[in-house]
């Protein structure tokens, strides 16, 4: 069985292929979103399971962040590299919510955030 193609697993499949960032890489971003078991199946089309709308549309969020991260950086990221895109990504979610909060920028949290970028863009 195949995933229709205007599915929330469609979208969300032709978007990670166009990061380049292949689906196994993905889930160590949706940790405690959606399982890994119940997202292969999903994706594929496997029993006929879906994402729900709640699910997919936070996953979709997630890819949104990454492309962000993708524009940012400038080069095409290594999405093999999860453990520092984590951090990345997650530094500038606070950033964000610091901003939404009308907080005042904090220079060490700017800072943390640019090295964990650069990072991203070092990786190997």
């Amino acid at each position: 069985m195949s995933v229709a193609s205007l599915s929330y697993e469609a979208i969300i499949r032709k978007r990670l292929e166009q990061l380049h960032c292949a689906e196994n890489s993905f889930l160590v971003f949706v940790d405690g979103i959606v399982g890994k078991t119940r997202f292969s199946e999903a994706v594929t089309g496997k029993s006929g399971k879906h994402l729900s709308e709640h699910d997919a549309k936070r996953l979709l969020e997630i890819i949104d962040e990454m492309e962000a991260l993708q524009n940012e950086v400038g080069v095409p990221i290594n999405w093999k590299f999860a453990d520092k895109i984590a951090v990345a990504l997650t530094m500038r979610r606070i950033v964000k919510i610091e901003s939404e909060l009308n907080l005042e920028p904090n220079p060490y949290l700017r800072s943390a955030t640019k090295i964990a970028v650069e990072q991203v863009n070092n990786a190997k």
